[in-house]
């Protein structure tokens, strides 16, 4: 963004004309690139300070294991929905919703402030996604059998 300064006769003037920007290559690619090699660094130390623990290894044998498909949560969502008229709408209704709401907060609060006192709806609308996605995992995890837990 260009800032204009008044020269002694008050016209605007190249020579008083300033540009606050920076140019995206070299400078942005530059910080960009620091802070990926500083992420990366960061990782790598905690993976080395403080490994993921191992579980013993797999038992071929066993016959008391259940695997569980990745879209287990979803389908563990859909006990909230007793019988065959509801099964829709937890699959397909109540996560549209969802999704579409959280694609309108843009436009549904459109106050330029960033400060949450001053901005109400966003923090409510904020607050209840974090509220409704832990109590979810929770309500999951109590039916869910997660191995060491």
């Amino acid at each position: 963004m260009a800032a204009a300064q008044r020269g002694e006769e008050g016209e605007i003037t190249e020579e008083n004309v300033y540009d606050e920007t920076i140019p995206f290559f070299p400078d942005q690619i530059l910080i960009e690139g620091f802070f990926c090699v500083l992420l990366l660094l960061i990782v790598t130390a905690l993976s080395y300070l403080a490994p993921a623990p191992l579980s013993e290894p797999a038992n071929t044998a066993a016959v008391t294991y259940v695997p569980r498909p990745e879209w287990f949560f979803y389908e563990q969502m859909l006990m909230f929905f007793p019988g065959y008229a509801l099964i829709s709408c937890g699959a397909v209704v109540v996560p549209t919703i969802f999704v579409v709401l959280l694609y309108a907060v843009p436009w549904l609060d459109r106050q330029p402030a960033h400060d949450t006192r001053r901005r109400p709806f966003a923090t409510v609308v904020g607050l209840l996604v974090v509220v409704i996605v832990l109590n979810m995992m929770l309500a999951i995890s109590r039916i869910m059998n997660f191995p060491g837990g």
